[in-house]
């Protein structure tokens, strides 16, 4: 709670000549995952140099050291400085399906900024927002991050409820959004899906092609993408399946990984590299 108060008074200007500074620390220094990092872009990108690698890795360390810092202080930021620095480019691509009175599943990733995004959102929607999250061990962490995740109205649920939650809005209550991040490795490999992702073989979380054909939510797909301003995003709307009734097992599963991979491809930079993504293996 100090450091959070001390990141209060932090002007935004000063808080990236501090981002700069801890990611030069970072992989200068310390090292941080650096051998994750280094072999995830290697693996991902067999056609670029050394140099151009190389490259990847300081925007890496930049986009990390960034979101982080952005979101301590999210924590203390008025909601209206983030609406002004996370804007919702087409809303209504969401919208209508909740005026038809349909409950979807919004699937997002670790692109750019996705604290800034889970704030922003749901203030455009025209229905509750229900943000899928795992709970922390630490109880008393798990309640403030919900807590200051729900400010602007999202309704935080735990993994282990979502079936149940969303079972209830399939049987006729309010129509709402589903918010769910789904780019990390899944738990189990015995029900993982395997997709080719950046030309690798993939265990992908099953969750919302499961989910979305079970209780037949249309999915839409969230990107955040950086302005030309550091510290400012848009989020853009796209469908990925908007009639999940038809679609075969692991067809949402592929269609999302082949969404993500394209934007990943167009701003390599800004993804999260230092989790162990292609730590599992069939």
């Amino acid at each position: 709670m100090f450091l959070l108060y001390i990141f209060r008074l932090v002007p935004f200007s000063l808080l990236y000549g501090l981002s700069d500074i801890m990611a030069f620390f970072l992989y200068r220094v310390i090292g941080y995952r650096k051998k994750v990092i280094l072999l995830n872009l290697q693996r991902s990108f067999p056609e670029k140099s050394a140099h151009e690698i190389a490259r990847l890795v300081k925007e890496t360390y930049k986009n990390l050291t960034d979101v982080t810092l952005e979101a301590i202080k999210s924590f203390s930021t008025p909601i209206s400085e983030i609406d002004r620095r996370a804007i919702c480019v087409n809303p209504d691509v969401v919208n209508q399906y909740l005026d038809q009175g349909q409950s979807i599943i919004l699937v997002g990733s670790h692109l750019c900024n996705w604290e800034y995004s889970g704030l922003s959102m749901p203030p455009c929607f025209h229905g509750d927002t229900l943000t899928v999250y795992k709970p922390l061990s630490n109880k008393k962490m798990d309640a403030f991050l919900n807590r200051s995740r729900a400010r602007t109205g999202a309704q935080l649920v735990a993994m282990d409820d979502v079936f149940k939650t969303m079972r209830k809005r399939a049987e006729g209550a309010t129509p709402a959004v589903f918010l769910m991040l789904a780019d990390q490795s899944p738990s189990s490999r015995k029900s993982a899906h395997w997709v080719n992702f950046l030309g690798q073989d993939t265990a992908s979380l099953p969750g919302v092609d499961v989910l979305g054909r079970k209780f037949e939510f249309p999915v839409v797909y969230y990107r955040v993408m950086r302005t030309q301003r550091r510290g400012f995003y848009e989020i853009e709307f796209s469908e990925l399946c908007n009639n999940p009734s038809d679609a075969q097992e692991m067809e949402i599963t592929r269609a999302y990984a082949t969404r993500l991979e394209a934007d990943i491809k167009e701003n390599p930079g800004h993804w999260l590299w230092s989790h162990k993504r292609w730590k599992m293996t069939r």
